[in-house]
Parts: structure tokens; C-alpha cells; sequence
């Protein structure tokens, strides 16, 4: 049996209770919608054969293909973008860039100026794949309450080691302006997406 994540789990729950409602999720389950409520706050976790029924039901119901991305160099659980709301994310981006391209074009097109034609030609229609990455699991780590240091850039850095508690609050109180926030993916979104 495959094993199903706890992130692509509570992900395919979340757009299920979305979509379908707490009630009806839950008595497909035979499960009490405060059941189900403590699958989605985390608290507690069904059986796998539970989890999988959930994912393969998520995805019939219309929920959003995960995507795999590498963290550290590798294909981890950590660098999985589970959540519809973060692949919309890079596309309501990819689909800004590409009207501003456009705009530019047409506006060179009305003035004559081929300099101005070629420049607007050059312009990007979509984000690198290192900065699409970044911005999807960024909002999936925000999410998950899983905290990650990012550069001014907001690309992320590095992972915050599981055993915070051994680096003490020093840990946290060094370096807080590098840790990501919601502030901080909000500033990064929108100065892509206008």
C-alpha cells in the first residue's frame, strides 16, 4: 500500500471539507465531524488505509496534482506543494508577468520604437523554477507551522534543524528578520504579482 503523507493528507482533507462540507466528509468515514476536525488541526491521525482514501478521493474530486520539488538537493516529504491555494500562487504570477510582457509589446508596437519592441520582447513571461519553487513551499511550509530561513530575495536558505529546543532562544533571537512570516511571503507575492 502506498504511504500517504501527513501533508498530502491534510491537504486532500482540507479541499474534501472544502468542497463537500465537515458532515458529509465525516460520515463518509463513519467519523464524527469533530473527528475529522482534529485530522485537519493536526491533533490526530487515521489509519493509513484512511489517509489514502482520502488523498485518491481528494484528487477525484478535483483537488490540485502535488508537486515534488527538491530541498537540500533531494526529493523529500519536506518538498511537497500539496495545496491548491499555493500552485495558484506561481500561476497567478506566471499570468501577471506574461499581461505586463504583453502591455509592453503593444505599447511599443503604438509608439514605433523597435529598441523599445526588443527590450519588451526580453521581458520574462513566467518566474524561474527556483523562484516558483520558493514561493509555493514557502505558503506550504507557512501552513505547516514549519519555520524556514529565507535570503532578502526570498529564496529559502536553509531548513531550521527539528531540535530547536538544543540552540536555545539565542537560536531565534540572532537572526529573526531571516526567518520566513506571512508578512514576508505577502511582500514577496505581491512585488511579483503586482
Amino acid at each position: 500500500m502506498t504511504r500517504t503523507s501527513s501533508n498530502i493528507f491534510r491537504a486532500r482533507l482540507e479541499f474534501l471539507v472544502e468542497e463537500r462540507g465537515i458532515t458529509q466528509t465525516a460520515r463518509f468515514y463513519g467519523r464524527s465531524p469533530r473527528t475529522v476536525r482534529r485530522w485537519l488541526g493536526g491533533e490526530t491521525t487515521p489509519s493509513q488505509s484512511i489517509r489514502e482514501s482520502v488523498r485518491r478521493r481528494g484528487l477525484t474530486a478535483g483537488a490540485p496534482q502535488a508537486q515534488q520539488v527538491r530541498t537540500g538537493g533531494r526529493f523529500t516529504a519536506e518538498g511537497t506543494i500539496a495545496r491548491g491555494g499555493s500552485l495558484n500562487a506561481v500561476t497567478a504570477i506566471n499570468r501577471r508577468m506574461r499581461r505586463v510582457r504583453d502591455a509592453e509589446i503593444r505599447r511599443a508596437r503604438r509608439a514605433g520604437d523597435e529598441r523599445q519592441l526588443r527590450a519588451a520582447r526580453t521581458l520574462p513571461t513566467r518566474m524561474t523554477r527556483t523562484e516558483a519553487d520558493s514561493i509555493a513551499l514557502r505558503r506550504e511550509r507557512l501552513i505547516n507551522e514549519q519555520p524556514t530561513e529565507v535570503s532578502p530575495q526570498g529564496e529559502i536558505i536553509s531548513d531550521v534543524p527539528d531540535d530547536v529546543e538544543e540552540y536555545g532562544m539565542d537560536f531565534w533571537d540572532d537572526y529573526p528578520e531571516q526567518f520566513d512570516s506571512w508578512e514576508a511571503w505577502r511582500t514577496d507575492y505581491e512585488s511579483r504579482a503586482g
